[in-house]
């Protein structure tokens, strides 16, 4: 028997509280988009194989679920494609939920993702990208409970289906790779606290504009908001990552899709990667004028994705 999973990736849209000053943490909201993907079939095997892409990197994750849930036989897993490493599309948090959900139904793991995540370790700032695997769409999580570290899942408040007829046009600048890892754990800690009042300008927003505009299918008011959102975010960052985006080109380009029809445009995670929210019918022209603007500076991908409304794809086959 095997187990075939697909994930979506994700589009981190920003973080919620910086601050801390009520007892939780980070808390974010993003997007699953429908690729790039990790592709990946498991089977039981008398030993512990990895083929395909990023082999290592899956093979620890598998012993490490192996350890977790102290079990004796083994697996052999085909990697068949992966999203690409540090750009801000949510690749280890996608991988590592991959091969654990697909070694939890071999094995008859009663888990919820959200228990796999932290069995993996993925929950050091952002539940975004185990709620996207779990639930597809637009969601908005916590954050981390700082009065209780015991508790390390991260608890989804929010899920929304996104539009059909909106698109991101995505954006991946030719320039050095996001933070992560280690370094990504020291910028957290050298970050200032973002000011109560800049929390409450992104909670507003979230509440009173972002979700209701998803609701009522209203782009103008959804692009403002999420523009809005990661300018606060980004200069809050701008300590640690030199200015509100990761880059010049990246900032270049957020601004460059906001004057040619992108209704609203930020930066996922630490980057390089950046996107804009855009009609269906619009997302075509946009692309060739941001690939265009690319290959005249720093050269990069730019590609356009749907949200994924539905999560990752488990089956069961021979």
């Amino acid at each position: 028997m095997k187990v075939y999973i697909e994930t979506p990736a994700r589009l981190h849209l920003g973080l919620i509280d910086l601050n801390g000053d009520l007892g939780r943490i980070f808390g974010g909201l993003g997007v699953a988009i429908d690729h790039p993907n990790v592709i990946l079939e498991a089977e039981k095997s008398p030993t512990l194989t990895v083929t395909g892409k990023k082999p290592e990197l899956t093979k620890q994750v598998a012993s490490k679920f192996l350890e977790a849930y102290r079990i004796k036989e083994k697996v052999a897993v085909e990697v068949k494609a992966v999203i690409p490493e540090h750009v801000g599309l949510g690749s280890g948090t996608q991988l590592a939920l991959a091969v654990s959900a697909a070694m939890a139904r071999l094995f008859n793991v009663k888990a919820s993702v959200h228990e796999l995540a932290a069995a993996m370790g993925r929950v050091s700032q952002s539940g975004v990208g185990t709620a996207v695997f779990a639930h597809g769409g637009l969601v908005v999580e916590g954050g981390k409970n700082t009065r209780n570290p015991a508790q390390v899942t991260i608890p989804l408040i929010c899920r929304q289906l996104f539009p059909e007829e909106w698109r991101f046009v995505v954006a991946i600048p030719n320039t050095e790779k996001g933070l992560a890892n280690k370094v990504e754990a020291s910028a957290f800690k050298h970050l200032p606290p973002m000011p109560a009042s800049e929390v409450g300008k992104i909670c507003r927003l979230v509440m009173m504009k972002l979700l209701p505009a998803i609701s009522e299918k209203d782009i103008e008011s959804f692009g403002q908001a999420l523009t809005q959102i990661q300018n606060i975010v980004g200069d809050c960052f701008a300590p640690v990552q030199g200015g509100r985006y990761a880059s010049s080109p990246a900032t270049q380009c957020v601004d460059f899709m906001l004057q040619n029809g992108a209704y609203g445009s930020g930066q996922s995670s630490w980057g390089p990667t950046v996107y804009g929210v855009v009609k269906a019918s619009e997302a075509g022209k946009i692309h060739v004028k941001t690939q265009a603007f690319l290959d005249e500076s720093v050269g990069g991908k730019v590609f356009v994705a749907k949200v994924n409304n539905q999560g990752a794809i488990i089956k069961m086959g021979q």
